[in-house]
């Protein structure tokens, strides 16, 4: 070989050794292991977004189903929701009654037993009452009766006769004034 076709690779100056050398020298080593480590994070966030768009689908497809249920489910909740609208007015009316039952149980407590009831209306806030009694006591009795109720303002006997058909007894129509509502139901309560 001629000395023109030999290629001498080592340094001709002290370049290596300087402190300039060995810090291009360390960069440069330095700077390999930094591109080798930027693409291993490349190629790892590359592979995992396959893993990540897996996820995505399955997510997508979760929604859907849960999307399904739920438009399924919403005929279910409006029926159920005007069923509980109708018993929330059911339960309003039903607080707002007049409770003509409490007023049966309070007057049939004061009849005497000579006395006998035909007939019972509650109005808004009066109290019909129709019957015979067989003595003048006994009327007399259910009317003191029916006065000293505390939920009960006003008593009036409006017609008084004997009998049809010539049975016993005394026939008798008794109007009377219920107080507010809202006394009469906690007194009637408290009893």
């Amino acid at each position: 070989m001629s000395s023109a076709d030999k290629i001498n690779l080592l340094p001709k100056d002290d370049f290596a050794y300087s402190p300039t050398g060995k810090l291009v020298g360390w960069a440069v080593s330095v700077g390999r292991w930094i591109v080798v480590l930027t693409e291993f994070v490349v190629i790892c966030a590359f592979l995992s977004r396959f893993y990540f768009d897996t996820q995505l689908a399955n997510l997508f497809d979760e929604i859907k189903q849960k999307k399904a249920i739920v438009a399924s489910a919403t005929s279910f909740e409006d029926n159920f929701r005007q069923i509980q609208e109708r018993t929330n007015l059911v339960k309003t009316l039903l607080a707002q009654e007049k409770k003509p039952s409490v007023w049966i149980v309070e007057v049939s407590k004061l009849l005497p037993v000579e006395v006998t009831l035909n007939r019972i209306a509650v109005a808004d806030d009066e109290l019909k009452i129709t019957g015979y009694s067989f003595t003048e006591s006994g009327l007399k009795y259910f009317m003191t009766g029916l006065v000293s109720l505390p939920n009960i303002s006003e008593v009036s006997l409006d017609e008084v006769s004997s009998r049809k058909e010539g049975l016993p007894g005394i026939s008798f129509n008794i109007t009377a004034t219920i107080k507010e509502a809202k006394q009469s139901k906690t007194s009637l309560s408290s009893q």
